[in-house]
């Protein structure tokens, strides 16, 4: 036999060995291992998962993450094997976590008639929850004063945003504080003057520049029925 061919055999030989050597090895460290139960992990944390897992002797992988409107972010929502399976030590526990609910943008309902309001929130998978009526000078009857949620803030996705609607002018005895940002000074006296009203003018210099209204208290639509003064600053 050649010499190339004598050195092959000769390798072959070593490598046949090498590898009955290393089954040899493995299969009895695998049948030294210890049996054990798998903890449960569902709804914990991964750092609490880990800790529990590697207190038997398990390892801990995260295998996927997904929305889930019930469940915080972060908490395990499924695991593979699952809790209660025998199974050697050193074992991996696959598991799926959670990235809590689906975050989605609060549309603004301010201006919108309820209807409207309605189908804004659905197309941004929210939900229209408690529609509350308040009377006002300010925004015409049926259309939303306010919401409960800031528009263009985060929330989670169907949730509930409460409304105040519109439900018109007061009943007559009933006064509401008008808007008259941006108006005349002239213009709310005229109205002060019919409902016995005294108006506080306030200014940040002892003459006004002009005779527009910047600032008022108190707010639009407040009900000011006992009151028997107003504040109002000029610029």
């Amino acid at each position: 036999m050649s010499r190339p061919l004598k050195l092959f055999a000769l390798v072959s030989v070593v490598i046949v060995v090498i590898y009955f050597a290393f089954n040899m090895i493995m299969g009895a460290f695998v049948r030294n291992k210890k049996e054990i139960v798998v903890p449960s992990v569902v709804g914990k944390t991964l750092y609490k998962a880990l800790d529990e897992l590697s207190n038997v002797g398990c390892g801990l992988k995260k295998e996927s993450e997904e929305f889930n409107q019930n469940v915080l972010a972060g908490v395990i929502l499924r695991q593979d094997p699952p809790a209660g399976m025998s199974v050697k030590e050193g074992r991996v526990v696959k598991v799926s976590i959670s990235r809590g609910g689906e975050m989605v943008y609060v549309p603004n309902l301010v201006g919108q008639t309820v209807r409207s309001a309605d189908i804004s929130l659905k197309n941004s998978a929210l939900v229209i929850g408690e529609v509350s009526r308040k009377y006002s000078v300010v925004v015409n009857r049926g259309v939303v004063i306010s919401q409960d949620a800031e528009p263009g803030s985060a929330i989670g996705k169907y949730s509930v945003i409460n409304v105040v609607v519109s439900d018109g002018s007061p009943p007559e005895g009933m006064i509401l504080m008008p808007s008259f940002l941006n108006k005349d000074i002239r213009e709310a006296r005229i109205w002060a003057f019919g409902r016995g009203i005294k108006i506080n003018v306030v200014s940040s210099c002892d003459i006004p520049k002009t005779n527009i209204i910047v600032r008022q208290s108190p707010e639009p639509d407040e009900d000011i029925t006992n009151f028997k003064s107003i504040d109002l600053w000029l610029s």
